[in-house]
């Protein structure tokens, strides 16, 4: 489970979250609406312990998230931003590969593990052997959530991951996402814009926004 115990989060003179409480039980989905500024990307980032509280506590499954905890809890955590946030120089499958590396993965191991994702995510594989600059808008949203699976964490955070895309692709990706989610049963906690464009509620079946 994720908690948020009274949680205040200033930068300067800008509160971002005041007295903020929240809890995401396991295996559920919470979608965080709310306008731009309103502090939703900040929970996502006190979760993954990118920042810390001014006040308040946050922890996951009983362990506060601190400098002490972050790097074991953040290996439990895939974490998705908008457009994917991949890095130029390396191929789609170099991407998602980074965290198996880092773990000293087989080469035969990330080469299964990638042939899986690409197809839970219904992206072509041959599009892995592209540079994020040849990917559309829609593959490096699924290349993102590759490599934010590669690991099969337990826990899935989503910040604003369809916001870049046009209007088609971004309710194909959306329908797509929901079924995903339900299928893995994983945490999730997803924040969208208030906008009227995404509907949240395939993805919020049996969660509380």
């Amino acid at each position: 489970m994720i908690a948020l115990r009274e949680v205040t989060k200033r930068f300067g003179a800008t509160a971002a979250l005041d007295a903020v409480s929240l809890e995401v039980p396991a295996a559920t989905t919470h979608v965080l609406l709310g306008s731009s500024g309103s502090g939703k990307s900040t929970v996502l980032r006190l979760i993954l312990g990118l920042t810390l509280p001014d006040r308040g506590t946050v922890s996951v499954d009983g362990t506060p998230v601190d400098v002490g905890t972050r790097d074991r809890l953040v290996a439990r955590m895939g974490y998705v931003v908008q457009d994917g946030g991949l890095y130029p120089h390396l191929t789609a499958s170099d991407n998602v590969a980074l965290a198996a590396e880092a773990q000293a993965w087989p080469r035969d191991r990330i080469a299964t593990r990638l042939t899986e994702l690409a197809g839970l995510t219904g992206l072509d594989a041959a599009m892995l052997r592209r540079y994020p600059r040849q990917l559309s808008g829609g593959q490096r949203q699924r290349v993102g959530l590759m490599r934010a699976l590669m690991l099969d964490p337990p826990i899935l955070l989503l910040d604003e991951p369809l916001g870049a895309l046009d209007p088609i692709v971004r309710v194909e990706l959306q329908e797509q996402l929901g079924r995903l989610v339900a299928d893995l049963k994983k945490t999730v906690v997803m924040v969208t814009p208030l906008t009227g464009s995404v509907n949240p509620c395939p993805m919020a079946s049996g969660a509380s926004p």
